[in-house]
């Protein structure tokens, strides 16, 4: 059945019966006479999450394991640059700017009613009062966010007063949730809230772990297999500012040889006289400048403590940090150029690793694309509008394109040389012509 005939069918019954279709029963959507909307909650079951944080040591030490990874992981991205970075990227990456496509209707007047509905919707799904910048782009951008960092997405939807349209989805810290299996099958969410477990509901709740094993659909974040390297190069860093904070100035060694006595001279004099040259020596070595240079008697000797080079030195704790900065790129499935910590990569190298990256992206959008089609769908059965909204991301590249456009040239004259030639017939030229086209059009779908 297509997705306009159950439209219609949803429309004709809920004017008759005030009933769904069960094609539509799944997305939590349930009428009855005395209320139009009973699935979604005028107002969120779930708390933000602010109790959690600072009364966290009341909580059963066999639930505190998953929330203090991720608080872990947390203080790593707010306090860790590289990881900070990798955060970053990440989300601008995946929070590209995107557009969304009507199906199921050629009628104009429908269409400028649909869009309308989800323009709307768009702003208001996710605003704050003292911010002015909403909607759909603010609440994708902590989507990713909290994806990356926290290894999950959770949030509840609620519906408007009067039970007619959606009205807000709250965002619910991952860190608060927990999981119950339900005879064995279905898992079941709950919120941490004043040290008990409240069950959310199931139609309003929106979850999605990423990386999940069938054990435990919590998910993973991307620094779970970082804070050891990330320990060890802090522990690094630390080193090397104990070592090379005197870079500017390096640590000598003074040699003072002892004055000569004088035959009249008493030991006691000659020993308060030795003791004075020397402190003054000393004296004027503590007081000297980086700038300045020491002028003393040719009994004073200055040497240098140290490595035979200071360069030698530099190298080793650059190709130290080097490789342990490797391993933590490695660890969020990013690659140092792409942080910051460029080693001269020849640029067909970078190409071909963020073509990679631009794939790993589209499968990460996947879910947000689900879950903005899920809010809009929603949104339009609600007002009655017998449409599908689709959702795109544009992750058009703006290099390459002259390499394709000649590749697509080669094959096509290919082609033409085959028909010339006898190869091939006209028919089967074109078909071949048609293919390629194809070929092309699904790499720009992919793309997007």
């Amino acid at each position: 059945m297509s997705p306009l005939s159950i439209f219609k069918k949803f429309l004709s019954k809920v004017k008759k019966k005030e009933v769904l279709p069960d094609e539509l029963k799944g997305m939590g959507l349930s009428f009855n006479k005395s209320s139009k909307f009973s699935g979604f909650p005028t107002s969120p079951v779930s708390k933000r999450g602010d109790d959690f944080y600072f009364n966290q040591m009341a909580f059963p030490a066999e639930r505190y394991d998953h929330s203090f990874r991720i608080k872990l992981y947390r203080f790593l991205r707010d306090n860790i640059p590289v990881l900070n970075s990798a955060v970053w990227v990440w989300t601008r990456f995946c929070s590209s700017p995107g557009y969304f496509e009507l199906k199921g209707s050629d009628d104009k007047k429908l269409l400028d009613s649909a869009k309308k509905v989800i323009d709307d919707l768009d702003q208001r799904i996710f605003r704050h009062s003292y911010q002015k910048f909403g909607g759909v782009e603010a609440m994708l951008f902590q989507f990713f966010s909290s994806l990356f960092t926290d290894g999950a997405v959770c949030g509840e939807l609620t519906v408007s007063p009067n039970k007619e349209g959606l009205d807000k989805f709250f965002f619910i810290d991952p860190a608060t949730i927990r999981f119950k299996l339900k005879d064995g099958i279905e898992w079941e969410i709950y919120q941490e809230q004043n040290g008990g477990l409240v069950k959310l509901n199931p139609f309003s709740t929106f979850y999605y772990g990423l990386d999940v094993d069938p054990s435990d659909p919590k998910g993973k974040s991307i620094f779970s297999s970082v804070p050891f390297v990330v320990r060890i190069e802090q522990r690094l860093l630390e080193d090397m500012h104990k070592t090379m904070h005197n870079a500017g100035y390096h640590r000598l060694h003074v040699k003072i040889k002892p004055p000569e006595r004088f035959s009249f001279e008493s030991d006691k004099a000659y020993l308060e006289r030795a003791n004075n040259y020397f402190e003054d020596t000393v004296e004027m070595m503590r007081k000297i400048a980086p700038e300045d240079n020491p002028v003393t008697w040719n009994d004073v000797e200055i040497t240098y403590i140290g490595p035979s080079g200071q360069r030698s030195q530099a190298t080793s704790w650059y190709i130290n940090h080097k490789s342990l900065v490797e391993d933590i790129c490695a660890g969020v499935h990013l690659d140092p150029f792409m942080l910051g910590y460029s080693y001269g990569p020849p640029y067909n190298w970078a190409q071909i690793k963020y073509e990679l990256v631009l794939r790993f992206v589209v499968s990460i959008q996947s879910p947000a694309k689900k879950f903005l089609e899920w809010l809009r769908n929603l949104e339009l059965s609600l007002k009655g509008i017998p449409l599908r909204c689709v959702h795109h991301f544009d992750n058009r590249k703006t290099f390459g394109l002259l390499e394709k456009y000649q590749a697509e040239k080669i094959r096509l004259e290919n082609t033409l040389k085959k028909i010339e030639a006898g190869f091939i017939t006209k028919e089967q030229g074109k078909r071949e012509i048609e293919s390629l086209e194809l070929r092309f059009e699904k790499e720009g779908e992919s793309r997007q």
